[in-house]
């Protein structure tokens, strides 16, 4: 089973020299990467990439999100059939009881731990499918996508997918082995803290972020119409998540499937997809900001802050990096005007914070 990878990275120094460090200055910054699905050529990707860009400019740009969206297009298509393939072959050889411990598992429940059986039963299957995901990742379509993905995270930066129908299985792909592979430039690990994300549109996935997902709950959504014409032979054919949106008819598009007229352009659906990227990109849990800016006193070295989850982190000359919960911007204001930032940390946050020790 996916698990968070142990943290052992040695803390780097800040990304620049200065008052102010490249990286930790991007804790608020959300990029957002589009993976598109099923028998989508190229034109048609770069309409819905325009369309994402609107919907994000219409409804995220406020909250911190960037105006631009980034993607990679996805070609292939033999290696979701193997996944799909692997999981049916595993569900149906499976005996009874390992039939319930992967049903349970893929519904997230924890029941399946109680038996050795069971939890013998989920390692295998996840080895089989994790394989199948090797298949997928070493595409050239899905190479490119962790790359751009990469570039994306090495700024620091919230990253939240969009992925869409077919796509959906190579976001599960990424999204696992990113949790599994990637350290920020400033030395954490994804893993400690997650900072990318995946919205899930039109998923014929069974569990929306795969493995991962189940580790990192907060950091996955996913949206499909009941009147998804495509979603409803998948999950008829093979099995997929249940529909979670109560939708009406489309007359302009009768599938209920296409990315922009049965999803991005409906008000209803189009409100709850913000909704559901926004507390993605809100549930993350940064990395230690203490880089963020350098402090001549004689109290702490560094500190830093993010405003989306109102933290405070500090690192005190006499050791120790901090974090204090739910400081208000002001307060974090008020210790950037301060003369004297010991001072003013004695009187107005020792004490008045919840706070714990980073390392």
């Amino acid at each position: 089973m996916f698990m968070k990878r142990v943290f052992a990275a040695s803390v780097l120094t800040a990304c620049s020299t200065g008052a102010f460090a490249a990286c930790e200055t991007n804790v608020d910054k959300v990029e957002v990467f589009y993976i598109n699905g099923m028998f989508t050529d190229w034109s048609s990707y770069r309409a819905n990439l325009q369309a994402i860009e609107e919907f994000v400019q219409s409804y995220l740009v406020g909250l911190g999100f960037s105006p631009t969206v980034h993607g990679a297009h996805n070609e292939s298509e033999n290696a979701i059939s193997q996944v799909i393939e692997v999981a049916r072959q595993k569900f149906e050889d499976a005996n009874a009881s390992a039939q319930l411990a992967i049903k349970q598992f893929l519904n997230n429940d924890p029941e399946y731990v109680n038996t050795p059986e069971g939890v013998a039963a989920v390692q295998e299957f996840l080895t089989d499918i994790n394989s199948a995901y090797t298949t997928i990742l070493a595409e050239a379509d899905t190479a490119n996508g962790r790359a751009g993905l990469v570039s994306l995270l090495d700024t620091c930066s919230r990253v939240v997918m969009i992925t869409h129908s077919q796509g959906n299985f190579y976001g599960n792909a990424l999204f696992n082995d990113l949790y599994a592979t990637y350290d920020f430039p400033n030395g954490y690990s994804l893993a400690q803290y997650p900072m990318l994300g995946n919205m899930q549109i039109a998923s014929p996935v069974y569990n929306p972020g795969g493995a991962a997902g189940i580790v990192y709950p907060d950091s996955v959504g996913h949206l499909t119409n009941d009147t998804d014409l495509v979603m409803g032979l998948v999950r008829g054919k093979i099995g997929a998540v249940d529909s979670n949106y109560d939708a009406s008819i489309n007359p302009n598009d009768f599938s209920g499937h296409g990315l922009e007229q049965s999803y991005l352009k409906q008000p209803g659906q189009a409100a709850q997809i913000a909704g559901n990227i926004a507390n993605i990109a809100f549930s993350f849990t940064p990395y230690p900001l203490h880089g963020q800016r350098t402090a001549s006193s004689s109290a702490f070295d560094g500190y830093g802050f993010t405003e989306m989850n109102e933290l405070l982190d500090i690192e005190f000359g006499s050791g120790g990096v901090y974090r204090y919960s739910d400081v208000p911007e002001s307060t974090f204001n008020g210790l950037l005007s301060a003369s004297s930032k010991g001072g003013y940390f004695n009187e107005y946050i020792r004490d008045r914070f919840s706070y714990e020790k980073l390392e």
